[in-house]
């Protein structure tokens, strides 16, 4: 990842030269004070303006502008815009522009190429997928489940109907991070059967200590 402090294009802009500089000193100052390492790209600025951007590295080493940030002297000025203050004075604002993700497909465009789709526990889209062995549990793999979103966790449960080779077949090839297989024993103990795609079979955890982990796991941003 690249950041990028982008000065004016020369000719192609807009603006008096000192209310560039002041964007420029403005910008310069907020990534100083970040402590930000960062690179100044001489007639690289919008038009209008100086910006930070910053550029993400693709799975194959291409460069991407993603998140941009510019300060905005110019148009407020070209505008007229002003606003009243809390004393009562009229006062021309600050424009900022702000794209934290830049163009979202990019974004997550890159995302999915870095991870090959194999995302970890906390970016999943889906975190634990419950695997029933039979029509017999599905009422209490339904419980559990509302149990995790309940408790902030994207959980479903596989209502294919399919044997439980084919769903722990499916499950991997979608990448879910911890499927649960529910047979009746884990019904009548009120437990899960646990396996990962890092770590592997984890054997029979109690709901509490399946959420413990979950947790541990999302706030270290580890595997699972």
């Amino acid at each position: 990842m690249t950041t990028r402090s982008t000065f004016r294009p020369g000719l192609i802009s807009v603006g008096r030269d000192d209310l560039w500089t002041l964007a420029n000193e403005s910008l310069l100052q907020a990534l100083n004070e970040k402590g930000w390492a960062y690179k100044t790209d001489e007639g690289g600025g919008a038009f209008y303006g100086p910006k930070i951007d910053i550029k993400i590295r693709d799975a194959i080493g291409r460069l991407w502008q993603c998140s941009t940030i510019q300060v905005d002297f110019n148009l407020p000025e070209r505008f007229g815009m002003e606003y009243v203050a809390a004393d009562g004075s009229r006062q021309r604002p600050i424009m900022i522009h702000r794209a934290i993700f830049g163009s979202l497909e990019r974004f997550f465009g890159i995302l999915i190429e870095n991870y090959a789709g194999d995302f970890p526990l906390w970016l999943a889209p889906v975190q634990v997928r419950l695997l029933p062995v039979s029509e017999a549990q599905r009422d209490y793999a339904n419980e559990v489940a509302r149990t995790l979103v309940e408790q902030g966790y994207r959980a479903e449960v596989d209502v294919s109907g399919a044997r439980l080779g084919k769903q722990i077949r499916t499950a991997e090839l979608e990448k879910i991070p911890v499927t649960a297989v529910i047979g009746q024993r884990e019904v009548e103990s009120g437990s899960l059967s646990i396996r990962t795609r890092k770590n592997g079979d984890l054997g029979a955890l109690s709901v509490p200590e399946v959420i413990e982990k979950l947790q541990d796991a999302i706030t270290q941003k580890s595997v699972c």
